[in-house]
């Protein structure tokens, strides 16, 4: 990866290109498509191979508190926090401290969101510069993070103008229904929107989601339809081979967050039987990512090879750019 963000100078009103350069976030305009799956796994892969993660919540369920464990802890503020930075001004500061090792947490909760998408339309009606607001309130602190995850709802316009405002990349989950796909126009449509804000901001890749392993005509279908619907956006991640990372369904997704640990965390003791290192262990000294054995196991290496694939992206297009 390119070099720390403490390390990049703050030269530019364009927030995007120096220190948001890697605010990455999850989206899609329907729920249940992997968002808060992939991002919370995404965030906790990428920390535990020594990156330092801000995961910023903005979805009214709360889930990554489940899958990260700490939902029902006194620490959660259920998005007190974010509502007073947007609505008194108050400077952004991580609300969680180490919920892993390297991973930071800003959490949310359906009323403060709910609050907080009132705020945002009384500014938007008063013709008030909303979107870059979030982007405003991180930069202070984004040059102590290598990486700044967030999620989003699926069906709150504002907010998602809000966090689009303060987005590099966008990575998109989303299942194989034609409705699910399909509502990936509208996330294009609230992309186009946001761009006079903020240009800087592109789709990183898409990531098919909940697939049956098997289903080789369903994951053609899949990949046509998104093509359609984002063009030459659509751009699929692969893994070392060429091969197309879909995250498949399994029901060790439902025990993980049952559990409050993400997925990789419950594989993580067989992996170290099968090979004597975890599967983050090859993130962080660059080696090949391999899928780990097992059900769940499965499931935890389709994550490492997107969160491996989803690096290696950015790591590419930074290269580029300062070439």
């Amino acid at each position: 990866m390119a070099p720390n963000l403490a390390e990049m100078a703050v030269t530019s009103p364009r927030l995007t290109q120096d220190v948001l350069s890697r605010v990455i976030t999850f989206a899609n305009g329907k729920g249940g498509v992997g968002k808060t799956s992939c991002s919370a796994n995404f965030a906790a892969l990428s920390a535990a191979a020594g990156w330092k993660v801000l995961f910023v919540d903005f979805d009214a369920q709360g889930d990554a508190g489940d899958d990260m464990g700490y939902k029902n802890s006194e620490a959660n503020d259920r998005g007190a926090h974010m509502l007073q930075v947007l609505d008194a001004n108050k400077p952004l500061q991580p609300v969680i401290r180490e919920v892993r090792p390297n991973l930071d947490v800003i959490p949310m909760g359906r009323e403060m969101l709910k609050t907080i998408e009132d705020v945002l339309a009384g500014k938007r009606r008063r013709g008030t510069e909303f979107r870059l607001m979030l982007a405003e309130a991180l930069a202070p602190i984004a040059r102590d993070y290598d990486l700044i995850v967030i999620d989003t709802p699926p069906d709150r316009p504002d907010v998602l103008q809000l966090v689009f405002g303060a987005t590099r990349w966008l990575v998109i989950p989303t299942k194989a229904d034609r409705s699910s796909i399909g509502n990936l126009r509208d996330l294009a449509e609230e992309l186009k929107e946001v761009r006079p804000a903020n240009p800087d901001v592109e789709i990183l890749g898409v990531v098919p989601y909940d697939f049956d392993t098997n289903a080789g005509r369903i994951k053609r279908n899949a990949i046509e339809d998104i093509q359609a619907v984002l063009g030459d956006a659509a751009d699929v991640f692969q893994d070392s081979e060429g091969e197309v990372i879909f995250v498949r369904h399994s029901n060790a997704a439902v025990d993980a967050r049952n559990a409050g640990k993400l997925v990789h965390e419950l594989a993580e003791m067989a992996q170290e039987e099968e090979s004597g290192e975890p599967g983050w262990q090859a993130l962080r000294e660059g080696k090949k990512v391999d899928r780990i054995p097992g059900s769940v196991g499965g499931l935890a290496g389709d994550h490492l090879l997107l969160t491996n694939a989803i690096l290696t992206r950015i790591d590419r297009f930074e290269a580029a750019a300062s070439a």
